[in-house]
This record gives C-alpha cells, structure tokens and sequence, in this order.
C-alpha cells in the first residue's frame, strides 16, 4: 500500500504553539509529540509498504534527522522536500530517505497527480491588489495547470475558513487535517473520482441550462 503525509515537523517545538490542537492530541512536549506522531505513522504504515513524506520533515540538524527516520519502519520512504527541509539532497539519502526530489508525478485514479510541498499558487489577479491576501512562499508554488496536486505546507490554519482537504483539484495531506495519521492512495483514488464526478455533474447541468435557454430564445421568437 502507498501512503502520504506532510508537514510532520519532527524536533520543532514551536509546532506545537502554531498548532495547538497538536498539544491536545500528540502531547505536551515535542518529545511526547514526536513520539505519538511516529507510533501513528507506524501503526499505518507497515514495513514493506510504500511512504510518500511532502515537505517539512525535521527543522533539526546532524544526526537527529537521520534518528526520526530511522524510527519509522517502512523501508521505502521518499522526500519532497519542503521549505524546512534545509539540506541537501545528498544529506537526506544519508539519512536512509529512498528518494529525495522537489516534486513528482504519479498516476493515481487515471489522472497523472503531482506531489508537492507548496499548493498552487492563486492566479495574478488574485494578489495584484495590496489589500488582498498574500500568499506565502508564493514564488516556490507551483502553477495550477489543470492537474490534480497532492501538498502540505498550509497545516490548518492561516486561510479563510481554514485549511481546506480537497479545493479546486489540490489535496492536502498534511498531518494537521488527516488527524495526524498517514493517508492512503484509496483515499486519494476515492477524492479524485469524487472530484472528478462533481466536474462530470457541473458539465452535465451548464449543458443544460445552454440547451434550455436556446430553446426559451426559440420559443420567444415564435
């Protein structure tokens, strides 16, 4: 089974200021944090499955990194790296990573799905105006061309409404809306077809509503 989780932030204390409802459930301190984050990713995850890690992995140095992921049993685990992830790649392959890249693509549900730290990037207009949000990290998010897009980064908060799990064909596997457990590419399949259903749904009722409007302006003319 092939699995996904971002934003983890093993060794970073101030997570749990960010995120309070973290404290709430994962613990006190970083150290029960980490611990209870690792124990889920475990439970989930098993030896000979597949893990897939979207950014933000450690905010820690030396050997400390490589003491997280070793105590993480899945076998083949890849990195997307973040923007916490301050190393370079050479370093997290040293650490026992399988792949370690900025982005990737798999096909999952039909569609070739992107896997990246950052969402997409609002379109210009969006943030042309200075009294309108300002997205951060805006250079390092990828376009929206259309494609589906797995990503972390936004955790739960900092956006009207909150963080979103599913918007406009971007997926949010971050930690901090996935209830601090790993989430599987069935559920990723099964939001995809979900999506893709609802856009089929949309099609299907605008041809519609074109197709009753000529015949109103037909009639109208009769």
């Amino acid at each position: 089974m092939i699995y996904f989780l971002s934003d983890p932030h093993f060794g970073h204390p101030n997570i749990l200021e960010y995120e309070p409802k973290r404290k709430e459930v994962l613990g006190e301190t970083i150290e029960q944090h980490d611990a209870a984050l690792i124990k889920r990713i475990n439970y989930r995850v098993k030896a000979d499955d597949i893990l897939f890690i979207l950014g933000d992995f450690s905010l820690c140095s030396g050997t400390v990194v490589q003491a997280y992921r070793e105590q993480i049993l899945c076998k083949k685990v890849s990195l997307i790296l973040g923007n916490h992830d301050k190393h370079s790649v050479t370093y997290y392959y040293k650490c026992g990573f399988s792949v370690v890249c900025y982005e990737m693509v798999l096909k999952i549900a039909g569609e070739f799905v992107r896997l990246r730290h950052h969402p997409y990037k609002k379109p210009w207009y969006r943030c042309f105006f200075p009294w309108q949000y300002r997205e951060k990290d805006r250079k390092k998010r990828p376009v929206h061309r259309g494609g589906f897009l797995l990503h972390g980064h936004i955790h739960s908060g900092g956006h009207k409404g909150g963080a979103w799990k599913v918007r406009k064909k971007m997926i949010n596997v971050g930690v901090d809306v996935t209830n601090y457990y790993p989430i599987s590419i069935r559920e990723i399949e099964s939001l995809i077809s979900r999506e893709k259903n609802k856009e089929t749904l949309v099609c299907y009722v605008s041809k519609k509503i074109r197709s009753l409007k000529r015949w109103m302006q037909f009639l109208t003319k009769i």
